[in-house]
């Protein structure tokens, strides 16, 4: 509000108000503040997206905050506690965004998977299950992002019985080392988190895991860098999400002793990208010559007009020659050359909808 020039300020919540908040100030020409206390906020602000421009998959908020408190995180402060959703209204963007043609709804949140934590008498699991029987025509439904203490047994029987979940789940891991997991206060030591990994492995063989992982984090040593290595390796996944560790204003991380020089921190980072670059080639090997499900998302570049880009259901990025009216169609294609981070693929047919419903 200090900011010269800054006419109106909005916060995470109360954006629905956007029109209402600029109408008043071009009557009365005074700055308005529109940022209230988020930790108050109980309730999951609607706001629907009936579509996304230039998009294939759709996201689909179902939950907002979280209540985890890590330290190096100032999500809670700034969004608020974990707030879900209605089923209803989750359940009726839905139809809406596959009656404008999408074939994958994408569901995301602050803390997704916590979905229901707030509720009595519905969860995560029977909200997978509703999508999966009550909206007609809906082909896949991905995750963003689920914690491994989210993935109950509950979970696991749902993903296991399901034609429309898709086998790739992204799971935060944020380190390997337990010493370093205790001072970023995460609620599970790698030992728990590798537990709950092999339950659902064992139920979904051909599963693609991806993760996120902070290096760097204060006080993190060789030592403990060298876990995350080991542990990284053991679990084997798909692809990584690699960052150096940011030190954001407020949060208790910022404010802790022996915080780590860049230098290291981009050293480590490298080193972990091309560990992670490796396990991702060796996963998507094992898909050679077979046939995968694509939803081709754009072309290649302006040089390649009849090359296609998109995301097999297990989360491999792969390019073949088609043609435009493929974009936003699932199609079968044949993975001929393995790759990171492009397989190339060769088209064998578009899945009619009733092939894709058998």
């Amino acid at each position: 509000m200090e900011i010269p020039g800054v006419d109106i300020v909005v916060g995470t919540q109360d954006r629905g108000k956007m029109l209402t908040y600029i109408e008043e100030h071009q009557e009365h020409r005074q700055p308005i503040n529109g940022v209230s206390n988020i930790m108050k906020n109980r309730v999951f602000e609607e706001m629907d997206v009936p579509q996304f421009t230039d998009r294939t998959r759709a996201s689909l908020k179902i939950q907002e905050g979280c209540n985890n408190f890590c330290t190096f995180c100032i999500i809670p402060w700034s969004r608020g506690l974990l707030r879900s959703r209605e089923p209803e209204n989750v359940l009726k963007q839905a139809n809406q965004l596959v009656n404008a043609g999408y074939k994958e709804i994408v569901l995301t949140g602050i803390h997704t998977a916590g979905y229901g934590e707030d509720m009595k008498d519905y969860n995560f699991s029977q909200l997978l299950r509703d999508l999966e029987t009550k909206v007609e025509g809906l082909k896949r439904i991905r995750i963003s992002s689920i914690e491994a203490s989210q993935i109950t047994d509950e979970v696991i029987e749902v993903l296991d019985a399901s034609e429309k979940v898709v086998p790739h789940l992204h799971i935060p891991l944020q380190s390997g080392s337990d010493s370093v997991l205790e001072r970023m206060r995460r609620k599970y030591s790698k030992e728990f988190y590798k537990k709950r990994v092999e339950k659902i492995q064992k139920a979904l063989p051909n599963l693609a895991i991806t993760s996120d992982v902070i290096v760097g984090f204060p006080g993190e040593t060789e030592e403990e860098f060298q876990e995350t290595l080991d542990f990284v390796n053991e679990i084997g996944y798909s692809e990584l999400h690699v960052f150096p560790f940011s030190r954001r204003t407020g949060t208790p991380a910022a404010r802790m002793n022996d915080q780590v020089d860049d230098e290291v921190k981009n050293e480590r980072v490298q080193t972990l990208i091309k560990q992670s670059d490796q396990q991702a080639l060796a996963y998507a090997k094992q898909y050679q010559d077979q046939v995968v499900e694509v939803i081709p998302e754009e072309t290649f570049d302006e040089h390649h007009p009849n090359m296609l880009v998109g995301y097999s259901e297990n989360y491999l990025k792969v390019k073949f020659e088609g043609t435009k009216d493929m974009i936003g169609q699932i199609v079968r294609v044949k993975i001929t050359k393995a790759g990171y981070p492009y397989n190339e693929g060769q088209f064998v047919r578009v899945m009619s909808d009733a092939a894709l419903s058998v």
